[in-house]
């Protein structure tokens, strides 16, 4: 895994295929997905780069003042200069959802566009610094009866015993993740994307103001980006496009990213038409 150094910050990446459009993504880890995006019938060139604070990127032992979605979204720009990438797709599942938002608001010019899994901005009711899932996670980082109920709830329903033993496979992983982090990542909380919206209406006026063409996939039984909260952005964005999945919750990236594959080609394929 290679190296990229930033203002004194280590953030260790993967590249994947040798297509023509560049993909970056970020996170604090990768299970599957973007990397399928370097094969057929997408045949792209993906880089992931794992977010500061995880991983074999270096931890830190409190938040940047800026904030954690608005740090990693700019070292997703220093990588890509890094690069000599002038413009680029981002894609991210989740918390890399959040990122590529803040892209989006901060670098427009830089995206071609953005592709949220699963990572629409969060509803607002209450507190709009973190959502109450992740919250617990982080206060009792150590409790993994708390960490597996939270991870239940995320994921959503399934119909069949295949998707059942598919999804008890994807917790346990999960699970087992976070129980090894150690303390400077256990205790990151990235918060909801742009915290400053603290109604459903603030937030429909700053999604009205994102200037990138943007592709939202989403599961409907997602426990924590609901339905709602995907319409919102596709309603709010101009030039957005949404496809949601019925049958689909959090974990979609993880357990069936061949669907997000194929949604992905069409889309790029608009892009370019």
């Amino acid at each position: 895994m290679p190296i990229f150094e930033t203002n004194d910050v280590q953030l260790w990446y993967d590249e994947y295929g040798s297509g023509d459009e560049v993909v970056l993504s970020s996170a604090s880890g990768f299970d599957g997905y973007p990397a399928v995006l370097a094969n057929a019938p997408t045949n792209c060139h993906v880089f992931t780069i794992q977010a500061r604070g995880f991983g074999r990127s270096t931890h830190l032992r409190a938040a940047p003042e800026q904030g954690w979605l608005d740090q990693w979204a700019d070292d997703v720009i220093a990588f890509a200069d890094h690069l000599g990438v002038s413009r680029f797709v981002y894609t991210g599942v989740s918390h890399g959802g959040g990122i590529g938002w803040h892209l989006a608001r901060r670098h427009p010019r830089r995206l071609k566009a953005l592709i949220s899994v699963v990572g629409t901005p969060h509803d607002r009711d209450g507190d709009t610094s973190s959502s109450a899932g992740r919250r617990a996670i982080v206060e009792n980082r150590r409790n993994r009866d708390v960490i597996e109920k939270q991870f239940r709830i995320l994921g959503g329903s399934t119909d069949t015993p295949e998707r059942a033993a598919l999804r008890e496979e994807t917790i346990a992983s999960l699970v087992r993740r976070h129980l090894e982090y150690s303390a400077e990542e256990a205790q990151i909380n990235q918060g909801m994307p742009f915290p400053e919206a603290k109604t459903n209406e603030e937030l429909s006026a700053i999604l009205r103001t994102i200037d990138v063409p943007v592709l939202i996939l989403a599961g409907m039984r997602d426990g924590v980006i609901s339905p709602e909260s995907a319409l919102r952005a596709a309603r709010s964005v101009p030039r957005a496009k949404a496809v949601l999945f019925e049958d689909e919750g959090h974990f979609v990236a993880r357990e069936r990213p061949e669907r997000l594959v194929a949604e992905v080609a069409v889309y790029l394929d608009e892009l370019t038409s």
